[in-house]
């Protein structure tokens, strides 16, 4: 049995030699992929292993281990494939403190509106609801601050400040 380190930085296994020789032939794996026999604390290169190199090798990279649903949630509640949607949402959530909500409400209708036209080009990034919660929310805080701007301007030109 068998430990590696994916291209991720992260520990997989323990896996057989089998299953290692599938994840080589499937460019999972690669010569220069870190691997522990288990039971021992040394880690070398896979190419080190005799009994590990007579499958076929892969070029490129080695790409994770496939459909590691942990991964997949953690992208669908931060969406850090989609920077500009991820800081349109929180630009919006903090567009309803006054006086800085017109500033960061613009900034997050923006910022939304590039995210979700990174979502629509390449829908792996997602954020689409970050996106829209960030045009939603920002234009909203935006909108409502400038509405009472202009109602305070008003005012104070009735009363002649």
């Amino acid at each position: 049995m068998f430990r590696i380190i994916g291209g991720d930085q992260q520990e997989y296994g323990p896996v057989t030699a089998e299953q290692l020789k599938e994840w080589i032939t499937d460019g999972r794996a690669n010569g220069q992929t870190m691997v522990r026999l288990e039971g021992t604390h040394a880690w070398r290169p896979l190419s080190s292993f005799p009994e590990l190199t007579s499958a076929p090798a892969s070029t490129g990279p080695p790409r994770l281990p496939a459909s590691d649903p942990t991964l997949d949630a953690v992208k669908t509640v931060i969406p850090y494939g989609n920077i500009p949607a991820l800081i349109s949402y929180y630009l919006a959530l903090f567009s309803v403190i006054p006086c800085l909500g017109i500033v960061l409400g613009f900034a997050a209708v923006v910022l939304g509106i590039i995210g979700l036209n990174q979502a629509r080009t390449a829908p792996e990034t997602g954020g689409k609801v970050h996106a829209w919660i960030g045009i939603g929310l920002g234009g909203l805080c935006s909108l409502g601050y400038l509405i009472a701007l202009l109602l305070l301007v008003e005012a104070a030109g009735r009363h002649g400040f």
